[in-house]
């Protein structure tokens, strides 16, 4: 939709174009309950691409200067669950033919906000009577978070896992952290980075007893997915599952091993001995 300005200059009727052609893009792409994000906003004189200037010829000083337009002010309106936290532009300047400008606006996400897409109300204020154009903003929320689910254990000793990322915008910084109670993990700590939508990994952690003891029971091993969404810090709800040590063989003592096969030989060298003496 255009917004034409009609402004008389002695027998001239000169036409002005508001700057309509407005863009929009939020970082991250879909917010978490609690999330901070930046809303970059575009806007940009089309008047040019309208023929635009009355009486001058296009291509001349004259004509771009009759189809500029200043911009006076912007404003951008949260809701319930939306908060704007940077104040409205003022006195922005003026924007010539085909020329951009953007803004931007940084917002949060209340710690209940809901899944689906919210509208933020936004309003610029422009042109030489000081028209205003709305147009509405808008933000994905979205409270799903990084899963964990078991994979199949290809080696002794360690237990898999499948991390997916079921969001529609990629997360940064995913690690999983393992825990539980009298077991060493190696590694520590699985970093995998990022994550893009639908993505999975297959990560693996090798499970061994804190003591000399080995471990010969069923455990209890807890598992979370620390990852950033946008600049936000986020923690997954635990996952849980029992692991199975491998059954380890009974050690034998080399020494009773030893000390039988010794008393084995005796009598077999007392035999031997005892024949070639009768020969």
């Amino acid at each position: 939709m255009i917004s034409l300005l009609l402004i008389s200059s002695g027998a001239f009727a000169y036409i002005y174009h508001m700057p309509v052609n407005i863009h929009s893009s939020v970082d991250p792409a879909v917010l978490m309950p609690g999330d901070e994000a930046i809303i970059a906003i575009e806007l940009e004189n089309g008047a040019a691409n309208y023929g635009a200037g009355g009486e001058s010829v296009a291509g001349t000083s004259a004509h771009s200067t009759l189809i500029s337009t200043p911009l006076n002010t912007t404003k951008l309106t949260g809701t319930d669950m939306i908060e704007v936290l940077t104040e409205d532009y003022h006195n922005l300047g003026m924007i010539g033919p085909t020329d951009r400008i953007t803004i931007y606006y940084k917002i949060r996400a209340s710690g209940n906000a809901t899944r689906g897409t919210h509208l933020l109300d936004f309003e610029v204020q422009g042109g030489y009577d000081s028209i205003k154009i709305h147009r509405t903003i808008p933000v994905k929320v979205d409270p799903a978070a990084v899963t964990l689910t078991r994979a199949e254990d290809t080696t002794m000793g360690t237990i898999n896992l499948n991390v997916a990322n079921p969001r529609e915008n990629k997360v940064n910084a995913v690690t999983i952290i393992p825990s539980a109670r009298g077991v060493r993990f190696s590694p520590e700590e699985y970093y995998i980075g990022t994550m893009d939508p639908d993505e999975v990994f297959t990560i693996s952690f090798k499970v061994d007893s804190m003591g000399l003891a080995e471990l010969n029971s069923p455990l209890n091993l807890s598992f979370v997915a620390r990852f950033k969404n946008g600049e936000t810090w986020h923690e997954s709800e635990a996952y849980e599952t029992r692991y199975s040590p491998p059954k380890v063989e009974p050690r034998r003592n080399n020494l009773v091993l030893a000390g039988v096969a010794v008393l084995l030989l005796i009598p077999a060298a007392y035999i031997y001995r005892r024949k070639r003496m009768k020969v």
